[in-house]
């Protein structure tokens, strides 16, 4: 019977027109006796109209217009509220020619508004506005983490405090960490490695390809098998593990298995792997070792060997559609701008992130979260136990050059079966 405009100077407002019904009903009620049961029923619908105004009403009313956030007359109404421990959700409705989009593009002046962090996400044909308590806590201190599945490491805690994890032995096989300088990539890369190294009994190889300044701390670690600082070493790794890659099928087809999970749950002893690459971008100038990588990304998703790459400079060339294609687990930091964070998870956000582990993780769905804080320090402490020693060893590379490999170990003899 009445609708609620969406500018407050506007007459004809649902407040306006049920009090103009109250007083009428009143007025007719008293000075023409008979039209009481007329006057009565405009009092009725009159009351009803203001309490369903202020059931819809909300602080944010005064909000929508000034944003645009309206479609002709139409702008969202409070459908209901719900209180958690850490928050509370505005139920909006949505407005035919609304997109949840259009509210995420006003995220920073609606939390300017409630003086708060919100969170806003579409439900069907509702905005959901959620209003935290407090603000994200910006610091996690690490701790080791014993998360469940074979190659599983935390990656941040939620707004709600939550702890999220990644296995990459279960589901999607590999992870793109992304995010310019400042964005906290070397702090996240640290604490996942060494939550790997002190949980999970896996093989390692690394690839720090910024000299070995980032991964040095990793090098002595009894379950790290490769540690590459140059280009020439990286493509020499990446040519064992296709050619490991290539025996573990050839295994499966003798064995009549068809991944590592089932041929461990009928013979056992097939161990997971993981290589990890830090600014793999700069491997974008040597032509064989991204091809390597790219074929290791497209065959590795069955056989227990998986793959973290990391990059600073995110950018069409160094995330090319055959990368992102296959490594489709993503933890998006800090970027520069809207278009970088697209090419990172296909959407904007990124952009708006404080950095120092800031990020947006992806996997089908996407979440905020804010990644452990591991000083060097205090992982090379709880490091050392792990500490082994391994004494350079050259390897010859494919076409019969040496590298010069700082810790090279290659041990595959230890695979059931190989």
């Amino acid at each position: 019977m009445f609708s609620k405009k969406s500018d407050d100077h506007k007459t004809g407002t649902l407040l306006d027109t049920s009090v103009l019904a109250i007083f009428t009903g009143l007025f007719a009620t008293s000075m023409y006796p008979p039209y009481t049961v007329f006057g009565i029923v405009m009092a009725l619908c009159g009351t009803l109209g203001i309490g369903n105004y202020f059931a819809t009403w909300s602080k944010f009313d005064k909000l929508w217009p000034k944003l645009g956030l309206i479609k002709g007359t139409a702008q969202p109404y409070l459908k209901g509220t719900e209180k958690t421990d850490h928050s509370k959700i505005y139920k909006f409705t949505l407005p035919a020619g609304l997109s949840s989009e259009d509210f995420e593009k006003n995220k920073l002046a609606i939390e300017q508004f409630v003086g708060s962090d919100i969170d806003i996400r579409y439900t069907y044909k509702q905005i959901w506005v959620e209003v935290f308590n407090q603000s994200q806590k910006t610091i996690y201190e690490y701790q080791i983490e014993q998360c469940k599945g074979s190659v599983a490491f935390p990656v941040g805690y939620t707004r709600q405090g939550k702890l999220i994890t990644c296995d990459l032995s279960s589901g999607e096989p590999h992870l793109l960490i992304a995010g310019e300088t400042g964005s906290g990539k070397s702090t996240v890369l640290r604490s996942i490695i060494t939550n790997l190294i002190l949980t999970k009994n896996i093989k390692l190889h690394l690839i720090d390809l910024k000299n070995g300044a980032e991964f040095s701390i990793f090098r002595k670690c009894g379950c790290v098998s490769n540690f590459c600082r140059t280009k020439a070493e990286a493509k020499t790794v990446l040519e064992h593990l296709s050619e490991e890659i290539d025996r573990r099928y050839d295994l499966f087809f003798k064995q009549d298995c068809v991944d590592i999970k089932e041929y461990n749950k009928k013979f056992g002893g097939m161990g997971y792997e993981v290589l990890i690459i830090d600014e793999f971008a700069d491997l974008q100038s040597e032509k064989g070792s991204i091809s390597l990588l790219e074929e290791l990304a497209a065959k590795a998703r069955a056989c227990g060997i998986h793959i973290i790459i990391a990059t600073q400079r995110p950018d069409h060339q160094v995330l090319n559609g055959r990368i992102k294609a296959n490594v489709t687990t993503v933890l998006g930091l800090k970027t520069m701008n809207e278009s970088n964070s697209r090419i990172i998870i296909d959407d904007v956000g990124l952009e708006k992130l404080r950095g120092h582990g800031h990020g947006i993780f992806k996997k089908g769905s996407t979440v905020e979260v804010q990644c452990p804080l591991l000083t060097t320090e205090r992982a090379r402490e709880l490091l050392r136990p792990t500490y082994v020693e391994k004494p350079a060893e050259p390897v010859k590379s494919a076409n019969g050059e040496i590298a010069d490999f700082h810790c090279l170990e290659n041990n595959y003899d230890n695979v059931s079966g190989l």
